[in-house]
Parts: C-alpha cells; sequence; structure tokens
C-alpha cells in the first residue's frame, strides 16, 4: 500500500506584502450627532479631551462623517511636509471659496500651487518688504494719537483698523482711514458665512434669497469690487508705485505672461484677508503683556534702550529680540490659525496609521503647541522659550504658527514684522491695562481664535521722551 502523498506545502504570504496598521481610537460621541455639538461650541476642549483620551491621534464624528484629529506634531509635519503631494485642503478648507476664490493659494495644490507661489514669492522676501516699514510704524503712531489718555476700547476692533490701514497702503497704496468701517463690517460678515459653513450639516445654498444670504451676498460684492478696480487701476499706473499690487502687476511667468485678473483677484483676497489674522494675534498679544507686567517691563526696556525715544526702523528689528520672543510666545499659546486641515488624495499610511483617500484630518497647533516634551509647563507664558539658542533645539514639527510644508503662509515675515513694529511702537509710547471684571475666553470663529471682547485701557506714558516722525 503505498503512503498518501504529501499536502503541498501552503502558499506563504511574501513579508513584504503584509501591511499592518495601528488602530486609531475613537473619541465617545453621541448616537445621532457624534462629536458635533462639541465640535460647534467647544472645540478647543473637544480637542484637549481627545489627546487625553485617545493619545497622538483620535477619530470623531462629526454627525454622519468620521474625521481624524491629529495632536502629534511629528504626524502633522509627516503630513503637511512629507506627503504634501498627497494631500488636499479637503472640504473644510474649501469653505473660504466664497471669500479668498477658487485660485486661492489656500486652494490650489500640486503643480498649480508652486507655480503661483512662485510669482508671488519675490514680493513677499523680507528685504523686499523693508519699505513697507514706515507705512506700519506712521500708521501706528496715528492710532495712538487718536486716543485719550486713559480712554478704554475693544482691542481687537482697533487693532483690526490699524492692520487694515497698514495691509490697504502696503497692498494698495490706498488709505482706508475712512473706509475701515465698511470694509471691516464685510469682512467679518464674510468669515461668518465661512463659520456657517464649517459647523453645519445641512448649509442652505447661498443663492437662496434669505435675508442672511443677501447680507453675505452685499458683503462679497462690497470686497469683490473694490480689488477688482484697484487691479484695473494699477494696470495702468504701476510703474511710479511701490505697493505690492504694483509688483504684482509686473510679474511675468516662464512663457512671458502676467498674471490674469482672476487669479490676481484670488491671490489678493488671500493676502489681504490676513490682516485679520494680524490683528487677532496683537489681542493675544497684549491681553499677555498686560497679564504679565514684568514681561512687559523687559519689553519696555528693550525699547527704550534700542530706539532711544525714535520711532523703530527696519534696521532696528534684529536688535528687538526679546519684543520678537513675546510675539512668537503668543503664537505658540495663542496660534491664531488653531486648527489645520487635510484630505489625503489616497490611501497613505502615516506613522503606522491608515488614512482613508478623502477623509478629513484636522491637526490643531493649539494642542501640538502645548506638548511638554518640548515646552515644559505649557501653560506657562515665558517668552525666553524663543531665545535663538534654545530656539534652534526646537524640532520643526513643535512650533508651526504659519502652518508647514509647501503651504506654509507666504506672509510670514510680513506679519512678525508688523506686529514687532506695532508692539514696539506702541510700547514706548503707553502703558497698557486690562480693564477690571473681564471674563476672557477663546473664541472659535472658523479656525481662528479670537480674544472675545476684550477690552483695555490706554495711558500715555510720562517717563520717556519720545519722537513722532516715522
Amino acid at each position: 500500500m503505498e503512503a498518501p502523498a504529501p499536502a503541498p506545502a501552503p502558499e506563504l504570504t511574501p513579508l513584504t506584502t503584509i501591511t499592518t496598521s495601528k488602530p486609531i481610537p475613537r473619541f465617545p460621541g453621541g448616537f445621532l450627532q457624534g462629536n458635533l455639538s462639541e465640535f460647534r461650541h467647544q472645540r478647543l476642549k473637544l480637542f484637549r479631551d481627545l489627546k487625553e483620551t485617545c493619545g497622538e491621534i483620535g477619530t470623531i464624528r462629526l454627525g454622519p462623517v468620521s474625521t481624524h484629529v491629529v495632536t502629534s506634531g511629528s504626524i502633522a509635519h509627516t503630513l503637511l511636509h512629507g506627503h504634501a503631494n498627497d494631500v488636499n485642503g479637503g472640504p473644510l478648507v474649501k469653505t473660504f471659496t466664497p471669500l479668498v476664490g477658487e485660485r486661492s493659494l489656500v486652494l490650489l495644490h500640486g503643480p498649480q500651487h508652486r507655480k503661483q507661489r512662485k510669482l508671488l514669492a519675490p514680493s513677499f522676501q523680507r528685504e523686499q518688504l523693508a519699505h513697507f516699514t514706515q507705512t506700519m510704524v506712521r500708521y501706528t503712531l496715528d492710532a495712538i494719537d487718536g486716543w485719550r489718555d486713559g480712554q478704554t476700547f475693544d482691542v481687537h476692533d482697533e487693532m483690526a483698523r490699524l492692520t487694515m490701514r497698514i495691509i490697504g497702503k502696503t497692498l494698495f497704496d490706498v488709505d482706508y482711514r475712512h473706509e475701515t468701517t465698511e470694509l471691516i463690517g464685510a469682512m467679518g460678515q464674510a468669515l461668518e458665512h465661512i463659520e456657517y459653513l464649517t459647523s453645519s450639516l445641512v448649509r442652505i445654498p447661498l443663492s437662496w434669497p434669505t435675508p442672511r444670504n443677501k447680507r453675505v451676498r452685499e458683503a462679497l460684492h462690497t470686497i469683490d469690487t473694490t480689488f477688482r478696480e484697484m487691479i484695473r487701476q494699477r494696470r495702468v499706473d504701476h510703474a511710479q508705485r511701490k505697493d505690492m499690487l504694483s509688483s504684482l502687476v509686473r510679474v511675468r511667468d516662464e512663457e512671458g505672461q502676467p498674471i490674469g485678473e482672476d487669479q490676481l483677484h484670488d491671490d489678493l483676497m488671500t493676502i489681504y484677508s490676513g490682516h485679520e489674522s494680524t490683528a487677532l494675534s496683537l489681542g493675544w498679544t497684549w491681553y499677555l503683556l498686560a497679564r504679565h507686567p514684568e514681561v512687559l517691563a523687559r519689553v519696555r526696556q528693550e525699547v527704550d534702550t534700542v530706539l532711544g525715544g525714535r520711532p523703530p526702523a527696519f534696521e532696528d528689528l534684529p536688535h528687538l529680540r526679546y519684543t520678537l520672543q513675546v510675539i512668537k510666545e503668543s503664537l505658540r499659546l495663542y496660534p491664531v490659525i488653531f486648527m489645520l486641515a487635510r484630505a489625503p488624495t489616497k490611501d497613505l499610511e502615516v506613522a503606522g496609521y491608515r488614512l482613508p483617500k478623502g477623509q478629513m484630518v484636522l491637526m490643531p497647533p493649539y494642542i501640538i503647541h502645548r506638548d511638554e516634551k518640548f515646552f515644559p509647563d505649557p501653560e506657562r507664558f515665558d517668552p525666553d522659550r524663543f531665545q535663538p539658542e534654545r530656539e534652534k533645539q526646537l524640532p520643526r514639527y513643535a512650533y508651526f504658527p504659519f502652518g508647514a510644508g509647501p503651504h506654509t503662509c507666504i506672509g510670514n515675515h510680513f506679519a512678525l514684522m508688523e506686529k514687532q513694529l506695532i508692539v514696539a511702537t506702541m510700547v514706548q509710547r503707553l502703558n497698557v491695562t486690562l480693564v477690571d471684571g473681564q471674563e476672557l475666553a477663546p473664541e472659535v470663529l472658523t479656525v481662528t481664535l479670537r480674544p472675545s471682547h476684550l477690552k483695555m485701557r490706554v495711558e500715555y506714558r510720562k517717563d520717556t521722551a519720545v519722537s513722532r516722525v516715522a
């Protein structure tokens, strides 16, 4: 009797084809809405609780839509930088389309983004921005001259008026001293519409004739009309002007073609909307300085020593180091863009986690900037964290208030320079204090973070002699 033939050996799957992904923890939520209510009304708390419960990454549910939230700087940086060509802004970023247009750098990706950013980049080099410093200082002095000794005001409102005048002059060579109220209102209406798109499951189309939609359309029309008129005017008289629009009108691509009107319109809207972020950031800086008089005293000592009573100039910026550290630390604690969003354009594996194509991934710098490994006692306001030698030791992914990768904010040098000059000019002339009895809480608007109704008092310094010439 013959022995039975041996069973065929089982086929072995090659080791290189075996893929295992770490499970992404799910954050608990309601049966129907999931975490939508917390996302709408307590977004920062939701992110903090998720980090505590899930660790470096977790999944929330916004109604029927599952969304990953990354609280690890390393994973966020890998996604934003290492996989920059494999992600786009996703549905959250697309909600900005009514304001910034479809051709905005915020929305472009891949070759289109690289081409347009290359055309815009020379206008945003730090050295190219030097001739704007006088405008920034002069308009800050104008604002100070308009305040009464002992006056109280809403910090965001005043900083928004100031930064709008500055961006109007530097971008368009136009002084918006009298038009700021209308433009601030139009921009505010547009941003409220984006917040509505961001946090609503069912969205009423903008074309429907509701009272709210009518207000939004009027606001967008005001902004659009203003910008297109500026572009057409500058096509004619750009030769003798030094504003940013004039330099962009002169730009030519590799084929020798100028930037088209629609593309230029969307680029300008993206740049212009940055004034709101600068105003919000300045609000947080003044709040922190008022809460920490010892830090304010160090800033004042530096400003008085470096400037000797004259207004600041571009050449002074490298010597106002502690002032810049204060601004960077305020951006760590209160990053104005507190939440970044991306969606993979294909299935990805990042740090061992599988991120499916099209599923939104949120990355909140507000949480990532509070990593105790890099920022001990993270809630403490300590500008010395950004002493040059200490800042160099930080991993790139530990701190990114202006984003990371190819979509890093193109206006980051402009914003830092503007804030440094405004703070130095105001500290040189004013004492700034908080109005008593305020309960301040960060207020979330779309992806920005604002100090809610922050009231401050300004008093002119009596202990210094200063020059008005800027």
